[in-house]
């Protein structure tokens, strides 16, 4: 099982090439002011961690499972996106998965995530097919479905609108004017919280951020992981 875990959340990596794009850009006002922003190539998976994943991990290292008296719930089964974690258990998945495949391989910042949602420089509201949300406002658009359960968006992701939202690296920060090669804010803290993003929303969530504590669990929050690697994932 560990090994056919690690393989497959090796396939699962889908590369984005590196680029510049407008950060912030959107229809309307959410976290101004625009600004440029050059990113290396690195490959993100096209799906949330899953349960499964997670349930495998916890238990190869002999750490607790999470929140086993709330596991009956349909939306805890083990293809539904992993939720009720922390930013640190999500960063040490990444970490791990790193050391069994020798990658370099950790949580995106909020500048690869949004890169990624927006298929690099599509000008769209939404991380799907269409760049749209097609559900009503009474459609949990993933949350209540297994992970892949909608159209990927044009780069061949998954759920980055909808689903779980997902911790990022980076602390919450204001954003500058200024242009930006590959940012980092995970060693610059300026508020107690981390960013959050992808959550559902049938305004503009390739845009919409958010922030919890770190060490919040209960706030339904899973994660992705990236690999820092220029090239390809082989």
């Amino acid at each position: 099982m560990q090994q056919e875990i690690i393989n497959q959340a090796k396939a699962n990596f889908v590369f984005v090439e590196g680029g510049d794009f407008i950060m912030g850009k959107a229809p309307y006002p959410v976290a101004t002011p625009e600004h440029k922003v050059t990113l290396d190539g690195f490959s993100i998976s096209k799906y949330e961690t899953t349960f499964k994943e997670f349930n495998t991990y916890t238990n190869i290292n002999d750490l607790d499972s999470i929140e086993p008296g709330w596991r009956h719930r349909k939306d805890m089964g083990p293809n539904y996106g992993v939720t009720f974690i922390t930013w640190q258990q999500s960063k040490d998945y990444c970490l791990w998965l790193g050391k069994q495949l020798s990658l370099p391989i950790d949580l995106p910042t909020e500048a690869q995530w949004e890169y990624a949602a927006g298929s690099r420089v599509l000008d769209v509201n939404h991380a799907t097919n269409n760049g749209k949300i097609e559900g009503g406002d009474k459609d949990n658009y993933g949350k209540d479905r297994i992970v892949g359960s909608y159209p990927p968006n044009p780069l061949g992701l998954y759920d980055m609108s909808g689903g779980r939202p997902e911790w990022t690296r980076d602390w919450i920060h204001g954003y500058k004017s200024k242009p930006l090669v590959n940012p980092k804010f995970d060693s610059i803290q300026v508020y107690e919280k981390r960013v959050v993003r992808g959550f559902h929303t049938l305004g503009i969530s390739v845009y919409n951020r958010g922030s919890r504590e770190p060490d919040n669990d209960g706030s339904g929050v899973g994660f992705r992981c990236v690999c820092n690697q220029k090239t390809p994932v082989n």
